[in-house]
C-alpha cells in the first residue's frame, strides 16, 4: 500500500510540474503503469490527434497503427469513462482490434480528449478508480497549457450598453482616408533636350545642375563620320560638275554629248543636295540650350561615349523655381487618390513646414522604380501663394481621399487581404 501511495505522489508531482503539454501527455501514458499494470496506453485530443503512446518517444502519424487508432478515437469521441472490447465497436474497427491491441480496454475522458489503456486481463473496479483519477489529473495539467476559449457575453446594465453604444459611435466616426507616398520636387514645365541625330556623344559642355543661358552649348556629337562623308561627297560633287562642264562644251560639236548634259546636270545637283544635307547635319551636332535654366541630367561620365538615336532624351533644361510635386503611390493604395484631391508634402529638409498642393494627374499604368518597386506616378500642382521648393528636394506626401467610417479606415487593408484569399 505504501508503494502505491508513493507511486501516486510521484506521478502527481510529475504531472503538476510539467513544463509543456507533451511532458504531461508522456507521463500519463508511461508512468501510469506504476499504479495499474497495462500493455499499452494512448492519449488523443481533437486538435492534435494521437499525442502520446506508451513506450514511444515520438508518434508516427502516418503509420498503419496510428491511422487505425485515430479512427478508433474519432469513433469514441465524447464517450464517458467505460470498459471497452472489440465487441463494442463497428465491424470496420473491430476486425483489426486483435492485430493491434489486447482484448480488454478502458476509455477515460481527458478534458476534451480521451485516454485509452489496454491489457489482456479485464480491469478491476480498483484499477478503474485509480486510472480515472489519473485521467482527471492529466486533464487538469493539459488544461493549464491550453489557450482559453473566447466566450461572447452580452452586456448587462445601463453602463455596459452605454459603453457598447460609444464603441459603435467611435467605429462609425467619419475620418478622411489618406495614403503616404515618397515624393520629390520636379520641374513643372521642363524643356526636353534630345539628340538631333544618330551618333555618339563626344563632349558635354555642362555638368548636372549647372545654370545655363539661352543659346549656350550643352553637348556635341562625334563629327568624325559626318566629316568623312562630307569630304567624300564634296569630291564627288566636284567630279560631277567637271563632267557636266565638259559635256556642255562638247555638245556644240557632238550630238551625243548633248544627250548626256541633262543626266550629268542631275547628278551634279544630287551631289550638291547631299553636300547641303551633310553640312546641315554637321552644323546640328552641337546642341545649344533652348532657354535659360538648370541642366537636369545624370552623371556626365555616363553620357560621354554613349551612342544615341535621333530624338532620344539627353537632358532637361528647367526653371528651378517653377516646380511641382511628383509622388509614387503603391498599386494597393492608388484607389484612394483622386484628381483634384489635396496633397500635403513634408520635405525632409523642413518637415515642420508642410506644402499644400492639388493632384493634377494620376498615371494609368504602374511603372517600375529604381528601388525595384512598382507604383503609379502622381503629379500635383502647388497651391497659389505656396512657396515652391527647390528642384530635387525629397520628402513624403500625404494624399487625402474620401471621408470613410473609422472602422473601414482601420480594417480596409485586412479586409482586402481576406478577400484575396477567401474570394468573396
Amino acid at each position: 500500500m505504501n508503494d502505491l501511495i508513493h507511486a501516486w505522489l510521484e506521478l502527481e508531482h510529475r504531472l503538476l510540474e510539467a513544463k509543456r503539454p507533451v511532458e504531461a501527455a508522456f507521463s500519463a501514458v508511461n508512468l501510469g503503469h506504476s499504479l495499474v499494470p497495462y500493455r499499452q496506453a494512448a492519449l488523443w485530443r481533437p486538435e492534435g490527434g494521437v499525442e502520446a503512446l506508451s513506450g514511444a518517444a515520438t508518434v508516427e502519424h502516418g503509420s498503419p497503427y496510428l491511422l487505425w487508432l485515430s479512427k478508433l478515437f474519432q469513433h469514441l469521441a465524447g464517450s464517458p469513462a467505460r470498459m471497452l472490447t472489440a465487441a463494442d465497436l463497428p465491424a470496420a474497427l473491430a476486425e483489426p482490434w486483435a492485430d493491434w491491441l489486447p482484448e480488454h480496454g478502458l476509455v477515460l475522458p481527458v478534458d476534451d480528449g480521451l485516454l485509452l489503456f489496454v491489457r489482456e486481463e479485464a480491469f478491476t473496479p480498483q484499477d478503474f478508480a485509480l486510472l480515472e483519477r489519473l485521467a482527471l489529473l492529466t486533464g487538469l495539467s493539459l488544461r493549464a497549457w491550453t489557450p482559453k476559449r473566447l466566450r461572447l457575453r452580452l452586456p448587462r446594465g445601463r453602463k455596459a450598453w452605454m459603453a457598447v453604444a460609444a464603441m459603435v459611435m467611435a467605429a462609425l466616426f467619419p475620418v478622411t482616408g489618406s495614403v503616404l507616398a515618397p515624393a520629390d520636387s520636379v520641374a513643372a514645365h521642363p524643356v526636353v533636350v534630345r539628340a538631333p541625330l544618330d551618333g555618339v556623344i563626344d563632349t558635354l559642355a555642362v555638368r548636372p545642375n549647372d545654370h545655363v543661358n539661352e543659346g549656350q552649348p550643352l553637348f556635341a556629337l562625334d563629327a568624325t563620320t559626318l566629316s568623312g562623308r562630307l569630304d567624300v561627297t564634296r569630291q564627288q560633287l566636284a567630279t560631277a560638275e567637271a563632267e557636266f562642264r565638259q559635256a556642255a562644251q562638247a555638245m556644240v560639236f557632238d550630238a551625243k554629248a548633248k544627250a548626256q548634259v541633262a543626266i550629268l546636270s542631275g547628278k551634279a545637283e544630287e551631289k550638291a543636295a547631299e553636300v547641303r544635307l551633310l553640312e546641315s547635319q554637321l552644323a546640328r551636332i552641337a546642341v545649344k540650350a533652348p532657354r535659360a535654366g538648370i541642366a537636369v541630367f545624370d552623371d556626365s561620365s555616363d553620357w560621354i561615349g554613349r551612342p544615341v538615336t535621333v530624338g532620344q532624351k539627353v537632358m532637361d533644361v528647367a526653371d528651378e523655381t517653377d516646380t511641382e510635386i511628383e509622388a509614387w503611390v503603391s498599386v494597393a493604395d492608388v484607389g484612394e487618390v483622386q484628381i483634384g484631391g489635396p496633397l500635403t508634402l513634408f520635405l525632409n529638409t523642413a518637415p515642420l513646414s508642410p506644402l499644400k498642393a492639388r493632384v493634377r494627374s494620376i498615371a494609368y499604368e504602374a511603372s517600375a522604380r529604381p528601388d525595384a518597386t512598382v507604383a503609379h506616378r502622381v503629379r500635383a500642382t502647388l497651391d497659389d501663394g505656396t512657396a515652391k521648393p527647390r528642384l530635387g528636394l525629397k520628402g513624403t506626401a500625404r494624399i487625402d481621399g474620401d471621408t470613410v467610417p473609422l472602422v473601414w479606415w482601420l480594417f480596409r487593408r485586412p479586409l482586402s487581404i481576406a478577400r484575396q484569399f477567401l474570394g468573396f
